[in-house]
């Protein structure tokens, strides 16, 4: 979850709550105050009837004899009934089929009348009972509509105030938003220190605490990067004198210590092309730059790699367009990336069998696609195959480095190595690497 989100259900349900709270409190007040104020007017309707009658000083016997009982037309939903000591009606705003309002005990009550509830009021004065009264659901009607009027202002407010809440929140947190632009621009292996001087003041302690780290992470890469190149360097002497003595051995040992000078003398070869490919891709995956400011096309990566590979040579068949694209990846390891797929290519095809290469431009990229008529790989063998040390079935002498290489080189420059099994016999090996925007020809 968001934290614009989560600020929004905290403050906004904390809100909703209080205003909620609020809203109810107020209604239930206000409709209080409104039955009240109604019951106060069906009692003042009635004292003031009962001052008209006082006045005018009839009374019930002969209001009755003189003219009957007097109808006067009243308004929708309320009544008012005068009726004498004896139950006779003096007077009554219903018509004369109406039923006509029964009166009980002086006060309050609430009771049926034509099947629907009224409010009345009774008032015992003198000879008469003057009952007043409305109809309930006209009260529930003016309930209802004070209650909207006061309770859509609230809504408005409170729907007004969670949108202001979520684009104050999204304006507020826009620090947030930049800082992880400019974290997500950042190269992999940038470790400069982050600017914080335009960031809000509850973020330095973020950003100090980000900067120390890529500090830490800055001096570690340099004790590797360090580490490596001197690997690189003094590592290769021991294995080239280990290799000169044996070779002068060989030239004064006998026949018998022939073979296995030998083959101490493959071993060391071996060791030295593993401890190159280590090195190798541990400057690769440790960003260390191989960029000299030389360019290469693919055609001269490609005769590059053939020639490194000496034996068999002869059997590599290439078809490449003209003009050649320029690479845009490190000459060294272009060319090293490719040696490496066309050697294992001819290791595992049979003598004398040939490999196949084909280079095509694919808009920004280009394809380098090698077939051998070797074993194969199973696709399980095919994922395991760029493994560190991984040796598949049949490996005459591998080190379980190359596939491991091509694939540091093709995803560290944006490129991608893929293997695909050729049934019944044989292995495509598929390198996607980057292209330059200039198109260059070889000569």
């Amino acid at each position: 979850m968001s934290l614009r989100l989560r600020l929004l259900l905290a403050i906004g349900l904390s809100v909703a709550v209080l205003w909620t709270g609020a809203a109810l409190w107020m209604l239930r007040d206000l409709d209080r105050s409104l039955q009240r104020t109604l019951d106060e007017r069906l009692a003042m309707s009635a004292r003031m009837v009962a001052g008209l009658l006082a006045q005018s000083g009839v009374r019930p016997a002969s209001a009755i004899n003189a003219q009957g009982a007097l109808t006067v037309p009243g308004a929708r939903g309320m009544a008012c009934q005068v009726r004498s000591l004896r139950g006779e009606i003096v007077a009554t705003t219903r018509a004369d089929r109406a039923l006509p309002i029964e009166a009980g005990m002086p006060g309050y009550h609430t009771t049926l009348i034509d099947g629907r509830p009224w409010r009345t009021y009774t008032l015992r004065t003198g000879g008469f009972d003057i009952t007043t009264a409305d109809r309930v659901d006209e009260r529930a009607q003016l309930r209802r509509r004070i209650a909207l009027a006061a309770g859509v202002p609230f809504l408005i407010a409170g729907l007004g105030g969670l949108l202001a809440l979520w684009l104050g929140a999204g304006r507020a947190l826009a620090p947030l938003s930049m800082l992880r632009r400019t974290l997500a621009s950042r190269p992999p292996d940038a470790t400069e220190q982050v600017d914080g001087s335009r960031l809000p003041t509850e973020l330095r302690p973020l950003i100090d605490a980000l900067n120390g780290l890529l500090e830490r992470m800055s001096q570690t890469l340099q004790r590797e990067r360090n580490f490596t190149n001197d690997a690189a360097h003094e590592l290769r002497t021991p294995l080239t004198i280990i290799d000169t003595h044996l070779q002068l051995a060989r030239m004064a040992a006998g026949d018998a210590a022939q073979q296995p000078l030998a083959d101490a003398a493959l071993g060391v070869a071996r060791m030295r092309a593993t401890l190159d490919q280590l090195l190798m891709i541990a400057r690769v995956e440790g960003r260390i730059s191989f960029d000299d400011g030389s360019c290469v096309t693919a055609a001269d990566a490609l005769q590059q790699a053939i020639a490194i590979v000496h034996d068999g040579s002869h059997r590599v068949n290439v078809e490449q367009p003209c003009p050649s694209p320029v690479l845009d990846v490190p000459p060294q390891l272009a060319v090293t990336a490719l040696r490496n797929l066309i050697g294992n290519a001819l290791r595992y095809s049979p003598p004398g069998s040939p490999v196949d290469v084909e280079v095509a431009r694919e808009n920004s990229h280009v394809r380098f696609v090698v077939r051998d008529r070797g074993p194969g790989m199973s696709e399980a063998e095919a994922r395991s195959a760029t493994r560190r040390f991984w040796r598949g079935r049949s490996t005459p002498g591998g080190s379980g480095l190359g596939l491991a290489l091509v694939d540091a080189v093709a995803r560290n420059f944006g490129g991608v190595l893929a293997l695909e099994p050729r049934p019944p016999h044989g292995l495509q090996a598929v390198l996607t690497l980057p292209a330059r925007k200039t198109i260059a020809t070889t000569a």
